[in-house]
């Protein structure tokens, strides 16, 4: 069997686990090639067939360009390539107004507001409803793109920043919650259902729990609260997801959902062995 993993020309060799996971899969008889995203839709379709799986893995650049990826999904879904997760899922995902839909379907998120064209009423309305501090992010994000932290008292930094980021562009706006400083729990679940949580905790002073900003990473119990959203995300899609992330944060006991990665998560493997190995025998099973 063989499989497609798609990464970024600033990460060709994809990241440290990948390649443990690509070793251990050579052992299953399993052929993984790696190819920049970019060259799928110009690659000749009989060399893609042979594929049992194309696999978005360190893809971490697609935010910034929105329009050739969805080039990349319509290549995909109009020559029944088998994109891993699948092409219509991953459009739905890459534009975070999916989250109206989840919050629609009853699943609590971070406070937010939805700005589809720019009302400057937006600031006030927010700070109205008791938010101390504000976020604003756009709605094709990732890895904390133009994304910021506002005081209630900024309202003209505010305006700042929408004039230069946010011109014509739709974003979010979000409450601040302090308790990030604690932590961001991130679980995920695979197809089989295995199911595990990674804490994420920012440096001091910051509330960016990236790695890249000094943030660092555990393990954690999975809660049952978070197993139950998995349960619904797992649910609505019906069985098609290879994996799924949910990140959020804890406030009074309860789980706030900031967002859902079912496009090119980190998976987190070389923080935890027994996750890294059912991954493994998971693509080793795509075969069957």
């Amino acid at each position: 069997m063989k499989l497609l993993f798609l990464t970024t020309a600033e990460m060709p060799e994809l990241l440290p686990y990948d390649q443990t996971v690509i070793q251990q899969l050579h052992t299953f008889k399993v052929q993984v090639d790696i190819m920049i995203w970019e060259k799928l839709i110009t690659t000749p379709l009989e060399q893609l067939t042979p594929y049992k799986a194309i696999l978005i893995r360190t893809c971490w650049n697609y935010y910034k360009k929105p329009e050739v990826f969805g080039r990349l999904l319509d290549f995909c879904g109009s020559h029944n390539l088998p994109l891993l997760n699948p092409a219509d899922i991953v459009r739905w995902n890459m534009d975070k107004r999916y989250l109206l839909d989840l919050e629609k379907e009853g699943i609590e998120l971070i406070p937010t507001a939805f700005v589809f064209e720019h009302d400057p009423s937006v600031f006030t309305t927010s700070v109205n409803r008791g938010w101390q501090k504000l976020v604003i992010k756009p709605m094709i994000s990732g890895g904390s793109y133009h994304t910021f932290v506002i005081d209630k008292e900024d309202e003209s930094g505010f305006e700042k920043i929408v004039g230069k980021y946010y011109k014509n562009r739709p974003y979010m706006l979000q409450e601040f919650i302090p308790e990030i400083s604690s932590g961001e729990v991130s679980t995920l679940r695979f197809s089989d259902g295995f199911t595990y949580s990674i804490a994420k905790v920012p440096k001091k002073g910051d509330y960016r729990v990236q790695f890249t900003y000094g943030g660092t990473y555990h393990i954690e119990k999975v809660h049952p609260q978070i197993v139950a959203l998995c349960d619904q995300i797992a649910e609505r899609f019906q069985g098609r997801l290879l994996y799924q992330r949910v990140d959020g944060v804890w406030r009074n006991n309860r789980f706030l959902l900031m967002e859902v990665e079912l496009i090119e998560p980190d998976l987190y493997l070389g923080h935890h062995a027994e996750a890294l190995s059912r991954w493994v025998k998971n693509l080793a099973e795509l075969d069957r």
